[in-house]
């Protein structure tokens, strides 16, 4: 058995302790990623599609959702939990997830690589195109509404005229509301025809203000109340009254509901990389 003289062991423990101290420092060595980081190394992916100052992103992600932990994993990623700054609504919680960041190779910029939804990662590229589509139809749902609404309000002129037209051969005249209705429905159409929304919902309003005297006139001539036809054009009349309401809430609801995904993970990781930005309502619900 080989003999060791006292330098020798003194030798190897010094080794051993130099090897032991140096063990925590390389466990260590894993850089952790910062929360400026997470957002900046979001913003680079976006601005790789959409040329946005990454300081405007960074603005816009951060106002979106906040960090709430950040993990360093055995194989170098780091995992990022975050959650909505949007508080839980009628129809969406409050809502946590996690994204996945892989290390620089060299300096401080790490990799945006995937995102977790429904307790499942996936990779990056799928999150733009599935955004892209999903926003996409919502936004084009709040015109088709805007459409239907346009629709129906055309729909009540016309109910109106009818009604009117038919009181105004009942009673030999012409009725109260019918010159306020006839100019109303012009100036609808045309401000229609030429998209001005400020002279839609002005026409709108004059058309609006001769609901009740048409709705009073049956009760001012008897021989109104007596027409049947008159009665089944003002039964009329009173539905389409009731269907651009309703078309008229229907779009409003639509654009809250797209404004609201906007804030919503994970469509706000990417909506303003993607240029989907609010909508303001032109009108209210009411």
């Amino acid at each position: 058995m080989r003999k060791w003289n006292l330098f020798s062991l003194l030798l190897l423990l010094l080794l051993a302790g130099t090897v032991a101290a140096q063990a925590p420092a390389a466990a260590g060595a894993a850089k952790k990623i910062s929360n400026d980081e997470v957002y900046l190394s979001l913003a680079r992916r976006i601005n790789a599609i959409n040329e946005s100052p990454v300081s405007a992103i960074v603005a816009e992600l951060d106002g979106a959702f906040e960090i709430t932990g950040i993990t360093m994993r055995p194989d170098g990623k780091a995992e990022v939990a975050i959650k909505e700054r949007a508080p839980s609504s009628a129809s969406h919680t409050n809502k946590s997830t996690r994204l996945l960041y892989a290390p620089p190779a060299s300096g401080d910029k790490w990799t945006w690589v995937e995102f977790e939804e429904n307790r499942r990662f996936y990779p990056v590229e799928k999150l733009f195109p599935y955004a892209k589509d999903e926003l996409g139809k919502r936004q084009q749902l709040t015109t088709a509404r805007w459409t239907a609404f346009l629709n129906a309000m055309g729909k009540q002129g016309e109910t109106a005229t009818k009604a009117l037209d038919t009181a105004k051969a009942i009673l030999k005249g012409d009725p109260a509301p019918l010159a306020a209705v006839t100019n109303a429905r012009k100036a609808l159409a045309e401000a229609i025809k030429e998209n001005q929304t400020d002279s839609i919902l002005s026409a709108y309003a004059e058309l609006q203000q001769q609901t009740d005297p048409i709705l009073a006139l049956g009760d001012s001539y008897s021989d109104l109340k007596a027409n049947d036809a008159y009665l089944r054009l003002l039964e009329e009349f009173k539905n389409s009254v009731n269907v651009t309401n309703a078309a008229r809430k229907d779009y409003v609801q639509t654009v809250d509901a797209y404004n609201e995904i906007l804030t919503r993970l994970p469509f706000c990781l990417v909506a303003y990389g993607l240029q989907f930005t609010k909508i303001e309502a032109k009108v209210t619900a009411e």
